[in-house]
């Protein structure tokens, strides 16, 4: 390994020190797989630190009760930053307001449920997006 190589991995190996997830694949493949035990060998394998899905808000209410029907459990959401679970009391139907209701509070805009809430399961609270 050379001083250039040491420098492109390093951070690879930084991030699975921190628990991060650590994707390879074989020099001259395209497609990319999950790491468990990396060996960091750089002459067989390219490695890199797993990308992270994207997701944006809901466009509207069809769209958020759409995506709310494939996570258990149904209608129900986690706080980001307290960890406890709520549960969506309204969707709006009035694709106008784009607010929804939350334990009987109405205020909450798509975005903003997406800042502070993700579906119960932990996955983001809005549509991933490729």
């Amino acid at each position: 390994m050379n001083i250039e190589q040491a420098k492109k991995l390093l951070p690879i190996i930084q991030a699975f020190a921190e628990g991060k997830e650590i994707e390879y694949r074989k020099l001259g493949y395209k497609c990319w797989m999950d790491v468990t035990k990396p060996t960091f060998n750089i002459k067989l394998f390219e490695y890199r630190i797993k990308p992270e899905s994207k997701y944006r808000p809901f466009k509207d209410a069809e769209e958020c009760w759409q995506e709310m029907q494939k996570h258990e459990p149904f209608g129900w959401v986690k706080d980001k930053e307290r960890g406890y679970k709520v549960t969506i009391t309204r969707v709006n139907d009035d694709e106008n307001t784009g607010f929804m209701a939350i334990n009987g509070k109405s205020e909450w805009t798509l975005e903003g449920l997406m800042d502070y809430y993700t579906f119960a399961d932990g996955t983001p609270f809005g549509i991933k997006e490729e």
